[in-house]
């Protein structure tokens, strides 16, 4: 997928978090064959075997230069999942590419796979990680502390009600 124009402030956002959040960060990426491990144990994945899904995978990663460069001259080894709420998972165990329907599971995934060192020269897949791992904060960890009723402004009684 190719974003053909961006919004400038959202770029702009993007931008800011990456440049406040790239000093903290180092390569974490697991492979794809551990990814397909994970998600077949989270997700209660089954394999299966659609000669036409297995092909379009190999054509998206080989179709994709970030990941046909992860590729290092290997070819594609393409995996399919059928996943417990019965949406469809496709992976490359190679690149590490992959594509959910479900987009719940797609966030998870890329928290999971956390990033290579090409990943994190690239200021939207770092801050999709980014975006992604915050959300699999447990929810207690999110919630937000509010001060004592009658030192609360205006403002923030206002947003709670």
């Amino acid at each position: 997928m190719q974003i053909k124009k961006l919004i400038p402030s959202l770029t702009e956002q993007w931008k800011k978090m990456y440049e406040k959040e790239r000093p903290n960060l180092s390569p974490n990426a697991i492979s794809g064959e551990a990814l397909a491990d994970y998600a077949k144990e989270r997700f209660a994945a089954e394999s299966f075997a659609d000669e036409a899904f297995l092909n379009a995978i190999c054509t998206d990663v080989k179709n994709d230069p970030f990941f046909r460069e992860k590729l290092n001259g290997a070819e594609p080894s393409p995996a399919a999942f059928r996943l417990s709420d019965g949406t469809f998972l496709g992976m490359d165990l190679v690149s590490g590419w992959f594509i959910a329907e479900n987009d719940a599971v797609r966030d998870e995934l890329i928290a999971v796979k956390g990033l290579d060192e090409k990943d994190l020269d690239n200021v939207l897949r770092t801050v999709d990680y980014l975006r992604c791992k915050k959300a699999q904060e447990p929810a207690a960890a999110k919630k937000r502390i509010l001060p004592p009723r009658e030192k609360r402004s205006a403002e923030t009684r206002d947003e709670l009600k």
